[in-house]
C-alpha cells in the first residue's frame, strides 16, 4: 500500500510542478544566500590573517545566515485552499525543497571556493562541514513545518526563524562533551558530526511528520482491529425492529373514535381531506356546467327539439 500510494504520488509530480514553482517564495532564500556571501567576503578576503578556529567560525555564520532563509520556504498563505489537490501537502512541500536545491549547491560551491581562494594553505573540512550545513538546512525545514500549524496564515517562517536563532546560540554555547560546533582537529570533532548525523535524521523524521496531510488521520490500530472483528449484522437484522413495529400496526389498527388520544386523529383528518376534495370537485363541476358555452349548447339543443 505505500509504495502504491508513492507512485500515485510521483505520476502528479509533472502536473504539479509548475504551479508549485510559481507558488514559491524565492526572494527570502536568494536574499539570504546574497547576505551569507556577503557576509563571508567581508569577513574572509586576502590580507586578513585568520586562524583555522576563526576561519571555520565565519563559515558557520554564513551557514545560519542562509538557513534563515530556509525558515520561509515553506510559506504559502494559499495552503488552506489547495488541501483538496491531488498532490499532497508532503508532496508540494518537497519539490519546494528539491527547487531550491540547484540554488543552494550554487551557494554551499561559493562559499567553499571563497574559503580556499583566500586561503588555501589551510586545511577545510569539507566533509564534515558539508554535513554541518545539511543538518542546519533540515532542522531549519522541520521547523518551519511545524510552525506552519501554529503560525497565523500557515507562515511558519515567523516561528522557524526566531527558534532557529536561539538553537544556534544554544549550540555555541554547549559543553564541550555535548558541543555541535567542535574547533578542527580536537578530540570532540568526530563525536559532534555523529550528534549531528543524528540530528539530520531526527530533523528529517520531524519534517515528514509534520508534512502530513491535516485531513489525513488514521485510527489507531487497535481501533481498526476491533472495528475489523466486530460482526456487522445483516440488513434484515438491522430493520427487523422497524419491520416489526409496521406488523404491529398493521394487525392492530387504531381504534377511529376516541377521548382525544393521538392515535385516533389520524382517520379524522383522512375523512376532513376526503370530504374537502369532493366539495372542491363539485364545485369545480357546478361551475364548468354553467359556462356560457355550455348554456349556449343547452340553447341550441332546445331550438333543434
Amino acid at each position: 500500500m505505500p509504495a502504491r500510494r508513492l507512485r500515485r504520488q510521483l505520476r502528479l509530480v509533472p502536473a504539479v510542478l509548475v504551479p508549485t514553482a510559481r507558488a514559491v517564495g524565492w526572494l527570502p532564500a536568494l536574499a539570504a544566500f546574497a547576505v551569507s556571501l556577503g557576509l563571508l567576503a567581508l569577513a574572509v578576503r586576502p590580507g586578513l590573517p585568520l586562524a583555522p578556529a576563526d576561519l571555520l567560525r565565519w563559515v558557520r555564520y554564513a551557514m545560519i545566515v542562509a538557513a534563515l532563509g530556509y525558515a520561509f520556504l515553506l510559506d504559502d498563505p494559499s495552503e488552506p485552499t489547495t488541501e483538496g489537490v491531488a498532490g499532497s501537502l508532503l508532496l508540494r512541500r518537497t519539490l519546494r525543497v528539491v527547487l531550491l536545491l540547484p540554488a543552494t549547491a550554487a551557494w554551499w560551491v561559493a562559499v567553499v571556493w571563497r574559503v580556499r581562494a583566500v586561503h588555501p594553505q589551510l586545511p577545510l573540512p569539507i566533509a564534515a562541514l558539508t554535513l554541518e550545513a545539511a543538518a542546519l538546512l533540515t532542522v531549519t525545514l522541520a521547523l518551519a513545518a511545524t510552525g506552519s500549524r501554529l503560525a497565523p496564515e500557515r507562515r511558519g517562517g515567523v516561528v522557524a526563524a526566531p527558534a532557529l536563532l536561539a538553537l544556534a546560540s544554544v549550540a555555541f554555547l554547549l559543553p564541550a562533551r555535548l558541543t555541535l560546533y567542535a574547533p578542527p582537529g580536537s578530540a570532540e570533532w568526530d563525536s559532534a558530526h555523529q550528534r549531528w548525523a543524528a540530528l539530520l535524521g531526527l530533523a528529517l523524521v520531524a519534517f515528514l511528520v509534520a508534512g502530513r496531510d491535516p485531513a489525513h488521520r488514521r485510527l489507531p490500530r487497535p481501533v481498526r482491529t476491533l472495528a475489523r472483528g466486530r460482526p456487522r449484522r445483516s440488513a434484515t437484522a438491522a430493520h427487523r425492529p422497524a419491520i416489526q413495529h409496521a406488523e404491529q400496526q398493521t394487525t392492530n389498527p387504531p381504534p377511529s373514535s376516541g377521548s382525544g388520544h393521538r392515535t385516533g386523529r389520524a382517520p379524522r383528518q383522512n375523512m376532513t381531506s376526503r370530504s374537502q376534495r369532493s366539495l372542491v370537485a363539485g364545485f369545480l363541476f357546478t361551475l364548468a356546467s354553467s359556462s356560457p358555452a355550455v348554456w349556449g349548447r343547452r340553447r341550441i339543443g332546445r331550438r333543434v327539439g
